[in-house]
């Protein structure tokens, strides 16, 4: 005999919401023994009695999706932080003189990853049963970039085989962000840790590798090589990227075969407030690496030099987003936030803003590794207050703070660029009269803190 649990299961599973208020809870079902959600555990979406489901939190089934979906994290976002080693060889070695052309497609390549996550997430939260067909399609069409990028014989050429073939990646990735929400729940923030140092380790790995490999064997052999690795690490990983709670075959599903999305979630002041965070940080967080190589070149510090130094903001980023999904599961992401972007901005208005010598560049490369590049962690448990007891919801907030942190990428060039070109700061202290970056130092430092001031007025 069904349940009433049981049946709002079904309804879940099927993409038909319930009309009552969801019960407060994590935002996807528990393990068994969960009082709101433990019929999950013996009924399908057709509400037929069926084997327990893999628990929560831990066990093969869960830690393989973590690693495999970390695996992912690490290639897919290690090739845009080697994208500089990439720009600086076809700029000096492929096509001089098509530097606009060149720059665009490296900042494409990027900026799109996230755009395009925005645009999969509500499709994605629609028609779920398209999660594994997209992450195959995207496999092959990011893999088929890597390859045909060997063969080009123009600059624009490459705006069309890593500037946009390129972020299809994003397809591959997506489902390893959201389904992270089906199989940690009490340890979701230290999944979401272990998740995005991924991100850490492809940062400072990869442009190391693609370095060596473009002097070894030459670009073409390069991208060929990569291009295969790429795709088989990723198809190897992608066997254990699967639901925990699997969804209805379109034969069994009672029901249209698109689910409704309820966007309702964008009526309540978490959404918003986290929306606002999110947009805010973005507009700082990428001008260090983008600018740190110039700015160190500038001020004379050359051991270690620009690019040493992103590599160990990148560094520690690793500790840092392990370090601050650990916390977020046992403080209030409120505080935390608050914290992370506090000292992401005092970060870069004293050590950066002071940095016209060596020490106080990796004084404050460490320190933005460790708070404003580890702020994905917390993303994590922001979808999580968001989403409350709604499966559904995860992939659609994540699509959405995928955009704005695509807005922060695609704004973070032209807007320091003109902040450059101002003199307002001339004769100040520190590296704000000493160079050009006054400005820019001043707009890192403002918004980051303009997001902590925010993150305060997150609710509990």
């Amino acid at each position: 005999m069904a349940t009433k649990t049981e049946t709002k299961a079904d309804e879940i599973e099927l993409g038909a919401y319930p009309t009552e208020a969801p019960a407060p809870g994590p935002s996807v079902p528990a393990t068994p023994g969960s009082t709101s959600t433990a019929s999950l555990d013996t009924a399908t979406a057709t509400g037929r009695e069926v084997p327990s489901l893999p628990p929560v939190d831990g066990g093969r089934a869960a830690w393989s999706f973590l690693i495999a979906a970390t695996v992912i994290e690490t290639v897919v976002f290690g090739i845009p932080f080697s994208i500089g080693v990439l720009h600086n060889y076809w700029a000096t070695h492929m096509f001089p003189g098509h530097e606009g052309t060149l720059t665009l497609a490296a900042t494409l390549q990027t900026g799109l990853i996230y755009m395009s996550i925005a645009v999969l997430g509500p499709v994605l939260t629609a028609f779920p049963h398209l999660g594994r067909p997209s992450q195959i399609v995207g496999l092959i069409v990011s893999t088929a970039a890597f390859i045909s990028s060997a063969f080009v014989t123009s600059a624009p050429q490459l705006i069309g085989t890593m500037g946009v073939l390129f972020p299809f990646a994003s397809a591959l990735y997506l489902p390893c962000a959201t389904l992270l929400f089906e199989w940690f729940q009490k340890r979701r923030g230290m999944a979401g840790g272990i998740l995005y140092s991924g991100t850490g380790v492809g940062g400072t790995v990869m442009p190391f590798i693609m370095d060596a490999l473009l002097t070894r064997l030459g670009y073409k052999a390069t991208m060929i090589a990569v291009g295969v690795a790429y795709g088989a690490i990723n198809a190897a990983a992608l066997v254990f990227i699967r639901r925990r709670i699997p969804l209805p075959s379109r034969a069994e599903a009672v029901g249209p075969a698109r689910r409704r999305i309820d966007w309702a979630v964008a009526r309540t002041w978490a959404f918003w407030s986290g929306v606002l965070v999110l947009f805010l940080s973005s507009l700082g967080n990428f001008n260090p690496t983008l600018w740190m190589p110039t700015f160190a070149d500038t001020v004379g510090a050359k051991k270690p030099g620009g690019v040493a130094l992103v590599s160990i903001m990148n560094a520690a980023s690793v500790p840092g987003l392990l370090m601050t999904g650990w916390l977020s599961d046992r403080l209030p992401t409120k505080l935390i936030v608050f914290l992370n972007c506090l000292v992401g901005a005092l970060a870069a208005a004293l050590p950066w803003g002071m940095g016209t010598s060596t020490a106080p560049l990796i004084v404050f490369s460490v320190v933005w590794g460790l708070t404003a590049l580890s702020f994905s962690s917390l993303w994590t448990p922001i979808i999580t207050r968001i989403c409350q007891d709604d499966p559904a919801l995860p992939t659609l907030v994540f699509g959405t703070f995928c955009f704005l942190r695509g807005i922060g990428n695609f704004t973070s060039g032209p807007i320091s660029t003109q902040l450059l070109k101002s003199s307002s700061f001339k004769g100040a202290v520190g590296a704000y009269g000493s160079t050009n970056f006054g400005p820019v130092l001043v707009y890192t430092a403002a918004t980051v803190f303009a997001a902590a001031v925010a993150g305060a007025f997150f609710p509990a």
